[in-house]
This record gives C-alpha cells, sequence and structure tokens, in this order.
C-alpha cells in the first residue's frame, strides 16, 4: 500500500510539465530511475537531470509499468511529492523544542527529525548520532556537502549529558571523519546557561574554529525555553549578563579566527544582541549571511533593506493607508526606531508588537508567533487597512504553528494580510 511517508508518491502534475507528457498520475509512486531505485531526494535530484529517462511507476491500483521520455531543456518535471518521513532523532536534550509545545498541536509539530538528507537538501540541522557506517560512506561518496550540524558542546561529557545520549560523546571523531573527506559543516551551540556556557563554549568554538574551513561557521545560540516545561528537566533562562558575556568571548575569538583565517568563523544569534543591548554588526561582518535562516543577522538584513527602502510597507496604487506591521518582542524595539527614523511616504505605519502566550513570553522571535495570539493583539491594536505577517511565523506562507490560517485571520479581520515587511527578521 502507497503510504504519506513514501518517497516519490505524487501529490500533483504540472499540465506542463515532464511528468503530464508521461502519463503520470497524483497518488502514483515512482520507484525506479534510470535502473536507480530512489530513497529520497538525493536519488532522486541525480537521476531526473538526465536527458534520457526511463521510469517504473507503481500505479494505483498495485500494478507497476515503465515509461520512457527526453527531458527538454527548460521544461521542469513538473511534479510534487508527499512529504516523506524524516529520519528520527534519538536524543532526548533536556531542551529539546519538540517537548515544549502545549497539549493538542498538530502531529508533525512533535516529529524529531535528524534526517541527514534534510540537513543537504534544506539545511535542516542534524546531531550525527543516528548515523551509521554507511550512511557516514554515503555522504562521503556523494559529497553531500554542506551539511548542518547540531554540536552544542564539544566536550563529550557535556554533550552527553545535554543530549542524554551516550552516542552523542562522539561528536568530534564524527565531524574529524568529514572534515577530512572534505565535507564543508554549518555547525551550531545552543547554550543552555551553567552547563555549556564559559569554559565550555570557549572550548567549543575553538575546537570547532581549528577545523576552519571545513568547519565553516559556528553559530551560538541562546536556548530557547517555553512555559510547557512542568515535567521537563529544570534549565535556566537565558539573560542579559549571560548574553554579554557570550558576545565578548564570541567576538574575542571571532577577532583571533579572522586574523589567522580572513573569517571570523564564529558568529552571535540576533537574540544575543538584543538581549544585551548591544548594537547590531554592520552587514559585512556576517560574510554573506550564511547562517541567516537560524537567526544570524536577520536584524542587519532587515535594517538594511529598509535604509535602501527595499521593503514592502511602501503604499499600493498611490492610495494612502494605515499599516500595521507585525513582529514578536525582540525586533520591535529595531522596527520602531526604523520607522522613527525614516517614515515612509504615503502610508501611517504602526508595529503591532505580538506577546507570545502560546509558548510563554520568554519565547520572543516571530518565527514562532501563532495565529490566535496575532489575532488577540491586532484586535486590540487595530488592523488597519493592511496588516504586514513577518513570513517565517507561517508554513508555505499559510499556516501557523497553531494550526490557524492566514486566510482565515484575513477573514475574520476583514483586511488584506501581506506577507513581507521583515521578510529577512526571525527576531
Amino acid at each position: 500500500m502507497i503510504g504519506l511517508s513514501d518517497p516519490f508518491t505524487i501529490a500533483t502534475v504540472d499540465p506542463k510539465g515532464l511528468a503530464a507528457r508521461l502519463g503520470l498520475m497524483p497518488g502514483e509512486r515512482i520507484l525506479e530511475i534510470n535502473g536507480i531505485v530512489l530513497h529520497d531526494e538525493i536519488d532522486f535530484g541525480s537521476q531526473i537531470s538526465e536527458e534520457e529517462l526511463t521510469l517504473r511507476v507503481l500505479g494505483q491500483d498495485s500494478r507497476e509499468r515503465v515509461v520512457q521520455g527526453i527531458r527538454e531543456y527548460g521544461v521542469p518535471f513538473g511534479a510534487a511529492f508527499e512529504a516523506r518521513q524524516p529520519k528520527r532523532c534519538h536524543n532526548n536534550c533536556v531542551f529539546c523544542f519538540v517537548y515544549q509545545h502545549p497539549k493538542g498541536v498538530r502531529r508533525e509539530l512533535l516529529i524529531k527529525d535528524d534526517d541527514y538528507v534534510f540537513s543537504f537538501v534544506h539545511g535542516n540541522f542534524i546531531t550525527l548520532t543516528n548515523l551509521g557506517d554507511a550512511e557516514f560512506q554515503r555522504i562521503i561518496d556523494e559529497r553531500l556537502s554542506p551539511l548542518y550540524v547540531s554540536v552544542h558542546a564539544t566536550d563529550p561529557e557535556v554533550r552527553v549529558r545535554l543530549m542524554k545520549n551516550p552516542k552523542s560523546g562522539r561528536i568530534m571523531e564524527q565531524i574529524d571523519r568529514l572534515v577530512a573527506a572534505g565535507i564543508e559543516m554549518h555547525t551550531q551551540l545552543v547554550i543552555c546557561p551553567g552547563i555549556n556556557d564559559g569554559a565550555i563554549l570557549t572550548r567549543s568554538i575553538e575546537e570547532l574554529g581549528e577545523r576552519h574551513p571545513a568547519v565553516r561557521t559556528i553559530a551560538v545560540v541562546p536556548v530557547g525555553l517555553t512555559k510547557h516545561r512542568a515535567r521537563l528537566p529544570q534549565l535556566r533562562t537565558f539573560t542579559a549578563d549571560d548574553a554579554r558575556a557570550a558576545l565578548a568571548e564570541t567576538a574575542r575569538l571571532a577577532r583571533g579566527f579572522q586574523k589567522r583565517f580572513s573569517s571570523r568563523v564564529v558568529f552571535a544569534a540576533d537574540e544575543m544582541y538584543v538581549l544585551a543591548d548591544e548594537p547590531v554588526p554592520p552587514a559585512r561582518a556576517y560574510e554573506g549571511f550564511l547562517q541567516l535562516e537560524n537567526g544570524i543577522g536577520m536584524l542587519r538584513s532587515t535594517m538594511d533593506r529598509w535604509a535602501k527602502a527595499e521593503d514592502d510597507i511602501r503604499p499600493r496604487n498611490g492610495a494612502r493607508e494605515r499599516v500595521v506591521v507585525v513582529t514578536g518582542t525582540s525586533a520591535s524595539p529595531t522596527i520602531e526606531r526604523l520607522l522613527r527614523e525614516r517614515a515612509p511616504d504615503g502610508v501611517e505605519a504602526t508595529v503591532c508588537t505580538v506577546t507570545n502566550d502560546y509558548f510563554g513570553e520568554t519565547v520572543t522571535v516571530s518565527g514562532l508567533l501563532v495565529g490566535a495570539d496575532i489575532e488577540r493583539a491586532l484586535l486590540a491594536h487595530g488592523a488597519g487597512d493592511r496588516v504586514l505577517l513577518p513570513p517565517n511565523c507561517l508554513k508555505e506562507g499559510e499556516v501557523f504553528l497553531d494550526d490557524r490560517t492566514r486566510s482565515d485571520l484575513e477573514a475574520r479581520l476583514g483586511v488584506p494580510i501581506q506577507i513581507g515587511f521583515d521578510t529577512k527578521a526571525a527576531a
């Protein structure tokens, strides 16, 4: 039986694509391309680029057939596939965000993925703890680079304490295997005060930095804690003092790396600058924003886009509008300041700062805002003539974490809801 978790079960077919020309239909499953069995996106991507294609297909009637075609230049394959279930995480990290949801959330939010394919294809962070020797060898043989690796601590005992998995202490052995093979990595250290900060943080940055350029970047990120931790290990909230200490050490080590490698290598998350009330570094300090989706440089990107008038707040059709910009509490001071310093012509722009009641007030990033909290805040603030939402709080531009949709919110408020303004800002 074909299930949603089967790779390459066709969900939709574009009538203008090659899949339609080959007679492929939704619900059918592509088993092989040119004799290669498809296990994941990597297999598909390596074969679908060939000019001559022979596909073995399993129909909804459980019968197999073979179809052949020629891929013409500029013609897309034109099929979307059902979501594949990712390789699961074997860790029980003391700070795992999956465990910090309220009851009743949709099932997919409780899936702990730790899939090296998703890391290579989508930039998801993985821990390497669930990889066997054959999978490591595939990464090396097929040059699956870069990968995104959650390290948290290079000290074996500390990493085991954080991740509750005896296998997690082998991280530097695993990284060195990838380094020797020329696999590039972007890494992150999620900092839990009292566990992997201070001297442990220094050691982690130094040991990872020694592996540059294979370890291309190191992101230092404060732990995110929600109010739903009653039965979870007690962790201390990341404070302004913690942020100042981590920023100072990160900056010190970055200066050393800059002299040795002509790269800072290590970068602090935007939240740290906000917590410490420190200025956000200039764009050149982010060296191309290589961990932008991890909250490294998003505020700077927003500020620079605003300075160049590359935002979405400008009036549409020449009509004067009341535009409400929605954001989380972390980015709110920055966006308020941008509006004060250079108010856009033709609109009356205000900021609606949303306090996160769903996860708790300690969660301040806009990427974790939910529909119910946004609606509540907008009803109190007033929705104006148009609302701008940060896009990172929506899945595929439509669904919030609490399963509410942008369309429903638009209907309830009675105003257009646009995705924009802080397109690059998660803080």
